[in-house]
């Protein structure tokens, strides 16, 4: 499901933040009944301050600039690009419609039935659906899954893109990304843990974006207010840093003596108490549902030790997941540069395998 799309295969992955761009570049082979995926290339730059505020893009020609610095330095030559909203830019809701529609006819229903759910005129955003499958408590109807989302943001992303010398082919979300990289890269995985309700915690500069996925497939997200800038800003208080100064330091790992017990651990703490409290609304809302095991992504992600301090506080089994564990690499593809930043790449990753769904 993408809010503008026009997909075929092999497409850059193109992840836009506050904070940075980061580009991915996946192929795909059949190997013997078996799909291998190989890492062509990757790059990520920061974003300037200010640019992007509130899942909004101020200025698309420097986001734009942006994109064309990670496009020359990964190498690729590929153009056609899959990029993403954040969830918080969408609106969603599963809607019932009746079973057995033709196409034609779930299309023109669902065109009826998102002028209900979306507070603006129904020209003035883009919208998309999936059927996600029969109705649990009637078999006459089928739950369908509808997104929006106001049609200024999807433009600016699409023109963010095409400043930045690319054609764009999907628009999609960033939970769904991330969904799709589950979906392709754990679905043969019997040691993945799939199986039970998975959740997935995306850390990002300044929201935690906490997802549910249930055999692989989406049933609850929700955005809390909680991220790397607040350990910027924590480092900044500590030590009497300015902004700059304090990123160095979260970033190259040469903080002062203390650093972990006066700064770190507080703010993991903080982090794990969040996503407790997220892990008991989806609970509260989905009776008797049992958590599997935790999945950390996203910038935060590669604090040293995080996973066991998160688990410390929240006594489930967690884990920094690496999208790119059982990829192959091309030659000219940084690998150790990438296993340090692969957390952070999940949702690039994802829609750059958009087009294999």
């Amino acid at each position: 499901m993408a809010l503008f799309s026009r997909s075929t295969k092999k497409l850059l992955g193109i992840d836009i933040s506050s904070s940075s761009v980061k580009l991915v570049e996946i192929s795909r082979a059949n190997v013997r009944g078996q799909w291998l995926y190989k890492v062509e290339a990757f790059a990520t730059t920061g974003s300037p301050e200010g640019v992007i505020e509130s899942n909004h893009i101020n200025d698309p020609g420097v986001v734009g600039d942006a994109i064309r610095d990670v496009v020359t330095r990964s190498g690729t030559s590929a153009k056609r690009a899959a990029t993403a909203l954040s969830g918080s830019s969408m609106i969603t809701r599963v809607i019932q419609l009746p079973a057995g529609l033709s196409e034609s006819e779930m299309e023109a229903m669902v065109a009826l039935e998102a002028d209900q759910y979306i507070p603006q005129h129904i020209d003035e955003v883009r919208y998309d659906f999936d059927v996600l499958g029969v109705n649990a408590a009637n078999a006459d109807s089928v739950d369908v899954l509808l997104a929006a989302s106001r049609g200024d943001v999807v433009d600016d992303l699409m023109n963010a893109l095409e400043v930045g010398g690319l054609t764009p082919e999907v628009v999609d979300a960033e939970p769904y990304a991330i969904e799709h990289c589950c979906q392709l890269l754990m679905q043969d995985d019997a040691s993945a843990g799939m199986d039970s309700n998975t959740v997935i915690a995306d850390i990002g500069a300044r929201t935690m974006d906490v997802h549910v996925l249930r055999h692989g497939n989406m049933v609850h997200t929700r955005e809390y207010a909680v991220g790397g800038r607040q350990l910027t800003a924590d480092i900044q208080r500590a030590y009497s840093l300015d902004y700059d100064g304090a990123e160095r330091e979260k970033c190259q790992g040469n903080a002062p003596a203390g650093y972990d017990e006066m700064v770190v651990q507080p703010f993991v703490k903080n982090l794990a108490q969040e996503l407790r409290g997220a892990l008991r609304i989806y609970q509260a809302k989905d009776e008797g549902a049992v958590v599997g095991q935790i999945l950390l992504v996203g910038g935060c992600a590669n604090l040293p030790g995080i996973a066991a301090l998160v688990e410390q506080e929240i006594e489930l089994p967690v884990k920094v997941w690496d999208p790119f564990a059982k990829m192959q690499f091309s030659k000219n593809v940084d690998i150790e540069r990438l296993r340090a930043q692969a957390p952070a790449l999940t949702v690039a990753c994802g829609l750059a395998l958009w087009g294999y769904l």
